[in-house]
């Protein structure tokens, strides 16, 4: 009898440590959770997350926004838009003659790339990040309309016209996540849309 009172002592305690220890950890993922911080842990992979846009751009309503909305407000008027890409044309021309060859352009859009990388605490060394600075050079080909090689200003500038016109779908003169996606005239096939930004530079 004492045997079995001593045996289910002994299970009653290791039940309570077991208790008290996941109640513990719970207390602790709770306490991150409203703090906003992470535990780590070793499933823990930051590639599956999808990063937030960021400088670099992208196809998104929200990745324009966060490229070109300088004074901050959440909406990207057509003017905000023209004086980002006025100022990063002039910054990445290096040697001041008033035109960027693809090299040029493409070390402009790898400085923001690297910056939007760590900025959203990724890896700049992986194949995502190859691939994107290769589709800068596509892009450089795409904007220089008259095939000199070079793209001007103004070439950099017809292009964020249309994006502009492209995206303020409710015609208010201003970019916002109160405007509805753009309607276009293909099925709605995303790689069709996609190709269909990339013609003028969305993703500048």
């Amino acid at each position: 009898m004492a045997d079995r009172s001593k045996t289910t002592l002994s299970l009653s305690l290791a039940l309570i440590v077991a208790l008290s220890g996941a109640a513990f950890a719970q207390s602790e993922e709770t306490t991150a959770a409203e703090s906003g911080t992470k535990t780590e842990t070793a499933t823990d992979n930051p590639g599956d997350a999808s990063p937030k846009p960021g400088i670099a751009g992208g196809h998104s309503q929200a990745a324009f926004i966060a490229s070109y909305d300088k004074d901050g407000d959440g909406k990207v008027s057509l003017d905000e838009l023209i004086e980002v890409r006025t100022e990063r044309f002039r910054g990445a021309d290096k040697d001041g003659d008033g035109k960027l060859n693809e090299a040029e352009y493409v070390a402009e859009f790898e400085g923001r790339l690297r910056q939007q990388y760590a900025d959203q605490g990724r890896d700049p060394s992986g194949e995502r990040f190859e691939a994107s600075l290769k589709q800068a050079a596509v892009r450089f080909a795409l904007l220089d309309r008259d095939r000199d090689g070079f793209l001007s200003l103004e070439e950099d500038l017809d292009s964020a016209r249309k994006t502009f016109a492209r995206n303020d779908t409710d015609g208010d003169g201003f970019v916002s996540a109160a405007d509805p996606a753009p309607v276009r005239e293909d099925d709605g096939n995303d790689q069709a849309a996609k190709k269909d930004e990339k013609k003028d530079g969305a993703a500048n």
